[in-house]
């Protein structure tokens, strides 16, 4: 019988003393950067180039563009599609709820379509 108390007490003791259970640890919550307002490119009038301009948009805590960077070039595009993705505005990545920089892509797609003797510019 005293064994069984004696054990007894051993296991409420060894309970008392069990490490406190450690806080919960959370994976870091990220918001990517979102697009407020775009503007479109307008097709080059001297151009008969068709293709897919990608450019890296740089991007600071308030969402403002930092830095356009050219991942895919076409010769006679790519200026007018820089031109376009300077003139819209974001709204800034998240990590925890706080505003950080970031990067994104952005591609634009440019195609001749001919209607009489004029060529159009369409995006997907």
């Amino acid at each position: 019988m005293r064994r069984w108390i004696g054990s007894f007490a051993l296991l409420a003791l060894a309970a008392t003393l069990a490490p406190a259970q450690l806080p919960e640890v959370r994976e870091p919550r990220f918001e990517p950067a979102e697009v407020v307002s775009t503007v479109e490119p307008r097709y080059p009038a001297k151009s008969i180039a068709t293709g897919t301009v990608i450019l890296q948009v740089s991007l600071n805590e308030t969402g403002a563009i930092e830095q356009v960077k050219v991942l895919k070039h076409v010769a006679s595009l790519t200026a007018e599609a820089e031109r376009a993705v300077r003139h819209w505005s974001f709204r800034p990545a998240r990590l925890n709820g706080r505003p950080v920089r970031s990067s994104l892509a952005v591609a634009f797609t440019f195609r001749t379509v001919v209607q009489g003797s004029t060529f159009d510019a369409r995006r997907p």
